[in-house]
Formats: C-alpha cells, structure tokens, sequence
C-alpha cells in the first residue's frame, strides 16, 4: 500500500446476471476508467458502499432495477445509479426514474454506451471535484448532464410507443 495522498478512487459495482455482460462491461470500464475500482456481482446484492452503481434490470427474468435503486438511494443517497437493460419499455423506464435511477442505457441500442460512458466521464470529474473541495459539496451538475441520457430516452419511447 502507497503512503500517498492522493484522493480515494471511485468506487464502482457491477450487477449483473449474465456473466459475460458483467466482463463485458468490466473490461470497457477498465479501459476507459483505469482510476476507477470495479467491483461485480453476478446476484442482486447492492451492498457496500460504492460511488456508482452499474444495475442489470432483468435477473433470471425478474426486473429487480428499480427495487435495487431504492435500496441503494437509502444507503447511498449520493451514488450514481445506472441501470443497464436489453427491454427498456416506457413502464420500465418510468419505474427506474421514480426509484432514484439517475440514468439508463439500452443494451441493445449502440449509440447509448458511447452516450452513457461520456456522461460518465463529466461525472467522474465531478464526484473528483467535490471529493477534493473544502466543502465536500454536491456538484449542481451532476443529475443534469444524465439527464441528457433520459431525455433522449423520452424521445424514443415517444417515437416508439
């Protein structure tokens, strides 16, 4: 163990049924978030205490996304929760919002990774900002810059039914 200063990591868990789509991810977030620990989980298990929170919505076909989300705003009211689904529906994206999800990303749709993963990387520098401020203060930036993402899901599930 290094003996300096330097601010904490972020810490991340992945949640996720299929074992491949857990790699998957891992392995892109490793890329792309070397500073970034990342813990998984292939059982619906929120515990601990993470700065993010990467969520499957279907485990062995029950849509557990939006309980998850409500337990970890109850634990970790300050987390980034985003929840990764092959069948985002207009009920599912609606119930992911109302239980503190702050974004979504269609597994099926390719630009949503690249979207979610640039939104990520503003946050990221965020949650380092505020971690380094005297204050510790929440960044007023945060929730809008994934509201984007929710925004173009709207959008979609408009043009979609």
């Amino acid at each position: 163990m290094s003996d300096k200063q330097e601010p904490s990591s972020v810490r991340a868990l992945l949640l996720d049924d299929d074992a491949y789509a857990l790699d998957f991810l891992k392995a892109i977030l490793a890329d792309r978030f070397p500073e970034m620990e990342v813990e998984t989980r292939l059982t619906p298990d929120p515990s601990g205490e993470y700065d993010i929170y990467f969520l499957d919505d279907d485990f062995n076909g029950i849509r557990l996304a939006g309980e998850l989300a409500r337990r970890i705003r109850k634990q970790r009211p300050e987390a980034l929760i985003l929840a990764f689904s092959a069948s985002l529906d207009a009920s599912t994206l609606k119930e992911l919002l109302s239980s503190g999800c702050n974004g979504v990303c269609d597994k099926k749709v390719p630009s949503d990774m690249p979207a979610m993963f640039e939104a990520l990387s503003r946050c990221l520098e965020e949650i380092k900002e505020r971690e380094s401020s005297p204050l510790n203060q929440r960044s007023p930036t945060l929730l809008p810059t994934l509201r984007e993402l929710l925004r173009e899901w709207n959008r979609r599930l408009e043009n979609h039914g």
